[in-house]
């Protein structure tokens, strides 16, 4: 005759148990329909694409600049070096993201931390930020500037 211990009888009923509680469980589960991505994550723009007016090329004086909010995310100057020639930045300085102040004494200034960069290339010409603004394409059409973004 044999003898079953307690012990074995014990683990054998949680083992069958679990077994069924899980298989009720998978009997319960439904397929849901999906739908594919509608883009990648390489295919996503990181800004807004398009053109933005940003007003009038006579609001910016020769040997200045003017900041234009564009969104919560970007602010964008636009210097004037010269009559005709107009450059574009993304505002935000490379050193902490302060916005620049504005055009003085023919460079563009962070007033955050005194970094100091080209109007015409965005070139850091004092630091401590150490890369250079980033250009915006900029164009003008009739009295009018665009930023193309």
């Amino acid at each position: 005759m044999t003898i079953i211990k307690r012990r074995a009888v014990l683990t054998g009923a949680v083992a069958a148990g679990g077994t069924l509680a899980l298989s009720a469980c998978a009997a319960e589960t439904v397929p849901v329909a999906t739908t594919p991505p509608s883009a990648t994550v390489e295919d996503a723009p990181a800004e807004p694409t398009g053109e933005q007016l940003l007003g009038p090329s006579s609001e910016i004086m020769v040997g200045s600049g003017k900041k234009y909010e564009i969104s919560a995310s970007l602010t964008i100057l636009v210097t004037r070096p010269q009559e005709d020639t107009f450059r574009a930045f993304n505002a935000s300085c490379t050193h902490s993201g302060c916005i620049v102040s504005g055009v003085r004494d023919d460079q563009i200034a962070c007033g955050c931390h005194g970094a100091r960069f080209d109007p015409e290339s965005g070139e850091v010409q004092a630091g401590p930020a150490k890369s250079p603004l980033g250009k915006i394409m900029v164009e003008v059409r009739g009295s009018d500037l665009f930023a193309i973004i």
